[in-house]
């Protein structure tokens, strides 16, 4: 399948766009951008200098020996999102690793195969995440944080700079050394902010895997963030 490319795009000579790629409206695809086989790519995006997204996906049980392009799932990738200098993407192994819409990669992060980045997720410089790791909804990472492979990153969550994180992320608090401190009170809805005393009564019970916050007086939306993070860190 040759490539596809549609209107009002802005793209580099530089760039290496492979066939099999599907580009939509109005992107901004920098210099030396390099984008593999099976990626689509929506509409309204900023790729900045030196991107490289759908490179081959490596883990313990994939030698060099098999590199094979044909094989990868590739990358999905949605609307409106910003990609600053020299990140890379990798292809998914089983799914397309995922980027959803209004997100911003903020330079030199390495994203693994099959990662889920869902919408208005901010990523500071720097950051590994580890494959099949899930950043729902608004979460926020800051700079030079590691994620161990398969967590789950909770809604409005902002994950210190410089961590190592190897348990999934509450939603709505500030996580540091995978310790739970404070609501991230300057990215959270305001009425969160009530719901404190609960919420940490409901993360102390998660520590337990007692998952039940049908008896807690919680706003609907809570309960909707909620029931997703517990369905996601259940599967």
């Amino acid at each position: 399948m040759v490539k596809s490319v549609g209107e009002n795009n802005n793209i580099s000579n530089s760039a290496i766009i492979h066939d099999g790629v599907i580009i939509g409206d109005n992107n901004f695809i920098g210099d030396n951008v390099i984008i593999y086989p099976n990626t689509i790519i929506g509409n309204n995006n900023k790729i900045f200098n030196g991107n490289i997204i759908g490179e081959f996906a490596i883990n313990a049980s994939i030698g060099w020996d098999d590199y094979d392009l044909s094989k990868c799932k590739g990358v999905l990738i949605g609307n409106d999102n910003m990609f600053h200098i020299k990140n890379i993407i990798f292809s998914g192994i089983e799914n397309k690793t995922f980027i959803g819409n209004n997100n911003k990669i903020l330079g030199e992060c390495h994203i693994g195969h099959d990662t889920q980045i869902y919408n208005k997720v901010v990523l500071y410089p720097r950051i590994i995440i580890g494959g099949y790791t899930e950043c729902l909804n608004n979460s926020n990472i800051g700079m030079a944080v590691v994620i161990h492979q398969r967590m789950i990153i909770g809604q409005y969550c902002m994950i210190g700079a410089n961590n190592m994180v190897s348990k999934h992320v509450f939603p709505y608090y500030i996580t540091i050394n995978n310790k739970l401190h404070r609501l991230n009170s300057a990215k959270l809805p305001p009425d969160v902010l009530q719901y404190d005393i609960f919420l940490k009564e409901i993360y102390a019970n998660f520590q337990e895997k007692n998952y039940e916050i049908d008896k807690y007086n919680l706003s609907s939306s809570i309960k909707d963030d909620l029931s997703l993070f517990i369905n996601k860190i259940k599967h």
